[in-house]
């Protein structure tokens, strides 16, 4: 019995452990007809599950709100709704997330690396 009360503390702990890797301002650069535009994503924890914002420090947009964060199997789903964004990638071993920003129909590569803490 121990045992495996011992096995499924580890098991969670595993699980907050993983699930905190997401937890924290993600950047990327949108590479948009010879322009650069950086985008922030900030992610913080909820008790169903993630909540974020979106910053666009060269337009000098900060705290835009987001519809739905979701992050599952290491997958990232963040959209928002008024302006027609949804950001799709995947959390690599490096710790870079890969993925496809698409707007109003037109999709960029972008990957997200995480912001170190001060």
């Amino acid at each position: 019995m121990k045992k495996t009360a011992l096995v499924f503390i580890m098991f969670l702990a595993t699980l907050s452990i993983y699930g905190q890797d997401i937890i924290g301002t993600w950047n990327g650069v949108l590479s948009v007809q010879g322009t650069t535009l950086r985008v922030d994503f900030n992610i913080s924890s909820t008790d169903d599950g993630y909540t974020s914002t979106m910053d666009s420090p060269d337009q000098s947009a900060y705290g835009i709100p987001v519809t739905s964060t979701k992050f599952k199997e290491k997958e990232l789903t963040i959209t928002v709704t008024d302006l027609g964004i949804v950001y799709k990638g995947k959390l690599n071993k490096d710790n870079i997330i890969e993925g496809t920003f698409t707007q109003m129909g037109q999709a960029f590569e972008m990957n997200l690396t995480k912001k170190k803490e001060e």
